[in-house]
């Protein structure tokens, strides 16, 4: 399961930057824990995952090849990692830490991180990152995926993986102000196949604190209120998010019927409203 959340330090611009979180949406697999916590499915299905990314060590001891249930997007990205070593043998159990990195010419900045466990599931180790902005050819804004990859009885190595993270027209992962508390990003992490009626809404919190990006749980909820635009009504019987373990919250939201539906989240802490900047994350809904 991808139950720690560690985040890294690097050089970076200016916080205005990484506030451009604008996103449509991948199909994003979830689960749940005995927690409630929102998680990497594990019971996907191998043959549906794409490659990537693939990269190898300087010293070509180690490979790893980076898989998902489709194209990588600027927000919440659950994904499936594959370790060799130099004879092709798999790795089945290695300290690993993810550390990405966007590099933005002489300036870089990195990103909230899910950790995986030291241990394979199906043979893959599972992590996730939230891109808080797209990749760009054209202004030569690159993200990597560097692995450090820790094993018994062997030196500390390190594999790089450039990934091409896509942008999404609708909002997964959205920057608000919070007042008092900072900045922070609030993702998204339901799937976008939402069905008419009652269903549990998935969120993970992250704080803009300088160069990092802490999971946030302690005292807060999120407020959900549904609104449809067309018809100009919301819906009741919508339940806020209470927070589960390491960032991730769960609530309840009520469509009732098909169409286009706005999410609408308010940060609370100690019962009052904090954020300052509207959350609204658009979905559109089947029968």
């Amino acid at each position: 399961m991808l139950t720690h959340c560690k985040f890294i330090f690097i050089p970076t611009i200016s916080l205005m930057l990484l506030l451009l979180s604008c996103n449509q949406n991948p199909q994003t697999h979830v689960a749940e824990n005995d927690h409630g916590q929102t998680v990497a499915n594990t019971s996907f299905d191998e043959s549906s995952l794409i490659k990537v990314g693939e990269g190898a060590s300087v010293d070509g001891d180690l490979s790893a090849t980076l898989y998902a249930s489709d194209s990588l997007y600027d927000t919440y990205q659950s994904f499936f990692i594959k370790l060799n070593d130099a004879k092709g043998r798999p790795i089945e159990k290695a300290r690993l830490q993810i550390l990405p990195e966007m590099k933005m010419g002489m300036m870089a900045h990195g990103a909230p991180v899910i950790q995986p466990n030291d241990e394979t599931e199906n043979g893959f180790f599972k992590g996730a990152v939230v891109f808080i902005m797209p990749s760009s050819s054209e202004s030569g804004h690159r993200w990597t995926l560097s692995l450090l990859v820790d094993q018994p009885d062997a030196n500390q190595n390190r594999v790089s993986i450039p990934v091409e993270v896509k942008h999404l027209k609708k909002p997964r992962t959205i920057a608000f102000d919070g007042g008092a508390d900072g900045r922070f990003f609030l993702s998204w992490v339901n799937s976008d196949s939402v069905k008419v009626g009652k269903q549990p809404a998935h969120f993970i919190l992250h704080r803009i604190s300088k160069n990092e990006y802490p999971a946030v749980f302690d005292g807060y909820e999120i407020q959900l209120k549904t609104h449809m635009p067309d018809m100009g009504h919301g819906s009741e019987g919508n339940q806020d998010a209470k927070a589960t373990g390491n960032g991730y919250y769960k609530g309840e939201i009520n469509l009732g019927m098909p169409g286009l539906w706005e999410v609408q989240a308010s940060l609370l802490k100690d019962g009052k409203v904090v954020s300052t900047e509207p959350i609204v994350f658009k979905v559109n809904i089947s029968e």
